[in-house]
Order: structure tokens, then sequence, then C-alpha cells
């Protein structure tokens, strides 16, 4: 679902671009999360039972915490500027948001080491995980008339709360 809402967040960031260069950013933001997922799946099947039990497994989750944080700040800090900036991201950006999303995965493809063919249940999380952000992606086109400061704000509060979201976990 995080991958999901991240889509639907850079969905956001392209109400301005003509329809068939968003429909492409789309399919891209959904291969690149969709293939992280499944990766992060795969590689914790394999390799993800030495990281998550030891004594460092806590710091994946405080590193996406501080990027949704910092990246949710930043939208809001945009949003309060006067002029009209036109947000882009490019292929660093959308990978470092599909890792951040993708960490949890890590630890999740531990339970995967145990399947006989792992690669294939990750393999369907992945696809699965791409129609998703598709899905969110498109359903952002919805909010394409609102003013660019108000879709700022919302993408802030968007990331905010992934990374509250964290926080919370560890609270509770």
């Amino acid at each position: 679902i995080d991958a999901g809402i991240v889509s639907f967040a850079l969905g956001l960031t392209t109400a301005e671009e003509a329809k068939r260069q968003r429909l492409l950013k789309g399919l891209l933001i959904a291969l690149v999360f969709g293939l992280f997922q499944f990766l992060m799946l795969w590689i914790g099947s394999y390799g993800g039972f030495l990281f998550a039990f030891s004594s460092y497994g806590y710091l994946s989750q405080v590193v996406v915490c501080g990027v949704f944080l910092l990246i949710g700040i930043k939208l809001f800090q945009e949003a309060q500027k006067d002029e009209q900036k036109e947000l882009s991201w490019g292929m660093v950006s959308l990978t470092v948001l599909a890792v951040a999303t993708s960490i949890d995965a890590l630890a999740a493809g531990i339970s995967l080491g145990t399947l006989p063919d792992a690669r294939e249940s990750a393999m369907q999380i992945g696809v699965i995980t791409f129609f998703v952000c598709s899905a969110f992606y498109l359903f952002s086109f919805l909010f394409s008339s609102i003013p660019h400061r108000w879709l700022m704000r919302f993408g802030g509060v968007i990331f905010t709360g992934l990374g509250l979201r964290i926080v919370w976990h560890y609270i509770t």
C-alpha cells in the first residue's frame, strides 16, 4: 500500500504534463515499484534473515521514516512559496522512493525463504504491486484540477503521515 500511496503522490506532481507523458511516467513508476518489491522480497528470502535479526535491523525503519518525513517537510515548505515552481523527479529520486517503500519487503522476505521457490512468490507480489501502483497513479488524475499549492500540501500530508505511521508502529 505504501508504494501505491507514493505513486498517487507522484501522480499529483505530473498534473501539468501532457496526457501521454503522464501515462508513460505512470508506467515507469509502477514498473520501478513492482521491480523493487520483487527484488527486495527475493533478496530478503535469501539474505534478509541476517539483517532483520541483527542488532541493526531497526535501522531500516528509521531510515525509511527519515526519508518520508524529509519529503513531507520539503513539500510543505514548497507549498508556502508564492512562486509557481514545477516539480520534477528523475530516476534517482524514484529509485530512492522505491527502496524506501520496499525495505519492509526485505524483512518480510525472510518468511519466503522457507518456501521451495521464493522467486515465484516474490514475482507475484511484484506484479500485484505494479497493478496497485498503476491504479493509485491513475486515481491521482482525478485531482489534476486542484491548485498546485494545495496538491503540494496534500503530498506533504501523505509523506508525513507515512513517516509518522512508522514512528507510531515503534511506539505501540
